[in-house]
């Protein structure tokens, strides 16, 4: 799994404070973070919600945020980078003040498309 690889890695003191402060701000709008762990990522979900936020993985320098709706987020912070169909990526070398402020901004843009995407699916 690749939260073992993660917990295992030289960036791990980082891995877990970026992972703290993740489920932190979305525990702010929802009751429970649920991690989904795979080979690849750890995936970060809401159980009342149909969908999830962002995967987060170490890279060699750094922690990788994949926020799964990133490509709809305004990137008020200019930290999202990638041209997928949906996801977009912010790299985290290090956790100040800015990088928290970028995830907490981040965590409730995804939350609002979350929730526009819940209800239009319960209207279907």
């Amino acid at each position: 799994m690749q939260f073992d690889k993660d917990l295992n890695s030289e960036n791990a003191e980082l891995f877990l404070e970026v992972r703290e402060c993740l489920t932190a701000e979305l525990e702010k709008y929802i009751e429970k973070v649920i991690e989904k762990y795979s080979d690849n990522i750890t995936s970060l979900f809401a159980k009342e919600l149909c969908g999830g936020f962002c995967y987060i993985r170490t890279k060699e320098n750094y922690i990788h945020i994949g926020w799964f709706r990133g490509v709809d987020i305004k990137d008020e912070y200019g930290f999202l980078t990638g041209n997928g169909k949906q996801i977009r990526g912010q790299r985290v070398k290090a956790l100040g003040v800015k990088e928290k402020e970028a995830i907490a901004f981040y965590a409730k843009e995804s939350y609002i498309l979350l929730v526009e995407k819940d209800a239009l699916k319960k209207r279907s």
